[in-house]
């Protein structure tokens, strides 16, 4: 009887590490951060550069310690930025937004910590409004819609506190097409069951 209770508390404990560093399962997160637009295509001869807090939610699953697929919703705000020309000033804003898949590729660095890196798309919404101001009134309004998908990555770390909660730092870019650049550094908080 000792025996089978040596042997059973052997194959318990030599299991422990097996069943701690199992990192599959689902998750979910939700962060804020600069969400920034450049572009030289909006106003001749002029760029765009604007930013604004975006935020974003998130769900995952971890198949493997090094293999997840991921689900967002982007909201990146409103940036906007003005140019002056004489006695007017225009003022642009962009709203950009989106859903994004991708797969993650991750790296353990440690118990805690790992890096990882997303490839994905993003199907994007961006809203664009501008008016003209004359001497502080308002001469002229004008407001545009687009939309697409387009290729999605992103690149960042998270830290474990323990099994079910954690944090990430992330910087994301999306090749959305009449832009420069499109990028999101951000911080989330992340739970998983």
């Amino acid at each position: 009887m000792k025996l089978i209770l040596a042997t059973l508390a052997t194959g318990v404990l030599a299991a422990s590490p097996a069943i701690a560093a199992d990192d599959n399962g689902f998750y979910v997160g939700a962060g804020l951060g600069n969400f920034a637009v450049n572009s030289d295509r909006i106003v001749n001869g002029r760029d765009f550069d604007g930013s604004d807090i975006g935020f974003k939610v998130f769900g995952g699953y971890q198949f493997l310690k090094w293999l997840a697929v991921e689900a967002e919703y982007i909201d990146g705000g409103e940036p906007d930025d003005s140019f002056d020309s004489g006695s007017e000033q225009l003022k642009l804003s962009i709203g950009v937004s989106g859903f994004v898949g991708s797969a993650v590729g991750i790296l353990p660095i440690g118990e805690n910590f790992n890096v990882f890196g997303k490839l994905g798309f993003i199907y994007w919404d961006a809203d664009g409004s501008g008016n003209i101001r004359s001497e502080g009134d308002i001469i002229g309004k004008t407001s545009v819609g687009e939309d697409g998908t387009d290729f999605a990555w992103g690149v960042g770390g998270s830290w474990n506190f323990s099994d079910s909660l954690g944090v990430r730092a992330e910087y994301q870019g999306f090749e959305l097409s009449n832009f420069d650049s499109v990028d999101f550094a951000s911080a989330s908080i992340v739970w998983r069951f």
